[in-house]
C-alpha cells in the first residue's frame, strides 16, 4: 500500500512530536500552578450537568482542546488522585475528540485546504462530516454517562474539588514566575518519563513495521470496505496518498474527480475511508502507547473502546453519503 517511509521523516516526525509532547504538558502544569484552571469552573460546570461528568474529567476535556496529550495526561492524574472515577475515562477521552477534531477542522489547516483542493461543496462537506462524526463520539459519550452511569449508581456523577467551591473560595490566580516554572517543569517529569519512552518505542516500531510490509495488510483490510461503498479500484491510490499525509490525499481525489474517475459522492466515501485508515495509523503509532503510558493496563480497554467508537462514527458517514448523494 505505501512505499517505505525514509529514516529521515521518521526522524522529523519524532523530533517534533517529542518537543510537542514537552511542550505542551510541561505549559499545562505551569499554568495549573498559577491557579488559572480554577477559573474555568465557570465553563466545567456547565459541562458537569452537560455530561454528568465530575469536575476533574470536564476540566481535563477543557485542557485537551489547548493540547490533546497534556489534556490526556491530566485526566489520568485526576484519576490517580482520585478526582476522576475509572468509568468516567473512556466518556471524558470520546468528548474531547469533539473539540480537538473542531479546532484542527476549522481553524487550523483542514477546511482551507480542503476547500482549495477538492473545492468549495466537496471539501466543506468532508469537513461537515468529520465534525459530524467526532459529534457523535461526544453524543454517544453523553449518554452514557447520563443513562447508564447514572442508572448504575442511582445519580450522576458528582463533581469533585472545586465544581462545588463558591467563587470566593477559589484560590488566586498568580502570574507565572520562575518558581512556578520550576514547579510545573518538577511536577511534568513523572507524566513525561511515561510518556515520552512510549512515544519514541511506538514511533520506532512503526518505522519497522513500514520496512516490513505491514502497512500494505493494514490497506488491504480497508479493500472490502471499498468495495462494499462501490468505488474504483483508482481510489486505493488516493488512501495510499492520505495515508502518507491528509493534503496528498485530497491532491489525487481532485485529479481522479477532474479525470471523470470518481463522483462527488464517490470522492466524499474515499477520503472518509482514508480518514478511517488515517486513524487506525495514529492509534497504531501514537494512540495506543500513549495509553498504556497513562492507565496501564487499563489503556488496552480504553484504546480498543475509543478506537471503535471513531470506526463506528465514520461508518455511519459513509451510511449518510451513500442515502443522500
Amino acid at each position: 500500500m505505501s512505499d517505505v517511509i525514509p529514516l529521515f521523516s521518521i526522524a522529523q516526525y519524532a523530533t517534533r512530536a517529542v518537543c510537542l509532547i514537552i511542550v505542551g504538558i510541561v505549559a499545562v502544569n505551569i499554568l495549573a500552578r498559577t491557579g488559572i484552571f480554577s477559573r474555568f469552573t465557570k465553563i466545567s460546570r456547565p459541562l458537569c450537568r452537560i455530561s454528568g461528568l465530575s469536575d476533574g474529567a470536564a476540566l481535563s476535556i477543557i485542557a485537551m482542546t489547548v493540547n490533546a496529550t497534556a489534556g490526556k495526561s491530566m485526566l489520568a492524574e485526576y484519576h490517580r488522585d482520585g478526582k476522576v472515577e475509572k468509568n468516567e475515562i473512556i466518556p471524558a477521552l470520546l468528548m474531547g475528540t469533539f473539540p480537538v477534531v473542531f479546532g484542527e477542522s476549522l481553524f487550523r489547516v483542514q477546511l482551507p485546504t480542503a476547500i482549495v483542493l477538492l473545492g468549495p461543496f466537496v471539501g466543506g462537506v468532508y469537513t461537515l462530516l468529520n465534525l459530524f462524526s467526532a459529534f457523535l463520539q461526544a453524543m454517544a459519550a453523553i449518554l452514557y454517562t447520563r443513562l447508564v452511569l447514572a442508572h448504575k449508581s442511582g445519580r450522576l456523577p458528582v463533581a469533585s474539588g472545586n465544581a462545588n467551591a463558591n467563587a470566593s473560595e477559589l484560590p488566586e490566580i498568580t502570574s507565572i514566575t520562575l518558581e512556578t516554572v520550576r514547579e510545573g517543569v518538577r511536577q511534568s517529569i513523572p507524566t513525561l518519563k511515561r510518556v515520552l519512552p512510549a512515544t519514541i518505542t511506538a514511533i520506532l516500531a512503526f518505522y519497522v513495521l513500514s520496512l516490513t510490509g505491514l502497512m500494505d495488510f493494514i490497506g488491504m483490510a480497508f479493500n472490502p470496505v471499498l468495495r462494499l461503498a462501490g468505488l474504483p479500484g483508482e481510489s486505493t491510490a488516493a488512501l495510499v496518498a492520505q495515508f502518507m499525509h491528509f493534503s496528498a490525499g485530497y491532491t489525487v481525489v481532485a485529479s481522479l474527480m477532474i479525470e471523470g474517475v470518481l463522483t462527488v459522492k464517490q470522492a466524499i466515501i474515499t477520503l472518509i475511508i482514508g480518514s478511517m485508515v488515517v486513524i487506525t495509523m495514529i492509534y497504531i503509532k501514537y494512540s495506543v502507547p500513549l495509553y498504556l503510558s497513562l492507565f496501564g493496563k487499563d489503556g488496552v480497554r480504553i484504546s480498543i473502546i475509543t478506537y471503535a467508537s471513531s470506526m463506528t462514527a465514520k461508518i455511519i458517514c459513509i451510511s449518510l453519503v451513500i442515502l443522500i448523494f
